[in-house]
């Protein structure tokens, strides 16, 4: 099935097939989330949040209107949301106390994610992860992220030499 196959049936009221669709989708909604929260937890917050509105908001997705930047923006928004709720707290560093919060396992990716949440930007992370560790094309990631194509590129290209440089013991 495609994403406006899936959104159709849940517009009906139909979410037997939300398992499928939710696989379809989940490592980008993430990595979206944890480039603009930089927190695993709190990304993995937001992807129930988004979940729960295309649910809720299925009925108003127009089909044929590129699915995965629908969810993608309902991704970035809800992570933005969260991360402007947040900034209104006192914050804790989750590095200082990693057993307390359940961080001292990295994710998938390991200590790479953790290098690359320090030293990139929000949208060279999203665009990396979205292409290395998702397997997006950079013009799919144009479409989700609503960004130029080069633009992508760019930022895709800065954030390897970035990395390179963080790996290799340089400055990044």
């Amino acid at each position: 099935m495609t994403l406006d196959e899936y959104l159709k049936e849940f517009a009906e009221g139909n979410d037997s097939n939300f398992g499928s669709f939710y696989l379809a989708t989940k490592k980008a909604v993430y990595h979206i989330a944890l480039g603009v929260l930089r927190d695993r937890a709190l990304a993995e917050d937001v992807m129930q949040n988004t979940y729960m509105k295309v649910l809720a908001n299925a009925s108003s997705y127009r089909a044929g209107t590129k699915a995965a930047a629908w969810i993608a923006r309902i991704a970035k928004n809800e992570a933005l949301n969260l991360k402007k709720r947040r900034m209104r707290e006192n914050p804790v560093d989750e590095r200082e106390e990693e057993h307390l919060f359940g961080t001292a396992h990295p994710d998938d990716y390991g200590l790479l994610t953790d290098v690359a949440r320090r030293v990139l930007s929000e949208d060279e992370f999203t665009v990396l992860m979205l292409a290395a560790a998702d397997g997006y094309k950079r013009r799919e990631i144009a479409a989700m992220l609503k960004m130029p194509l080069p633009t992508v590129t760019w930022k895709y290209h800065q954030a390897l030499a970035k990395m390179r440089r963080a790996l290799e013991g340089g400055k990044a």
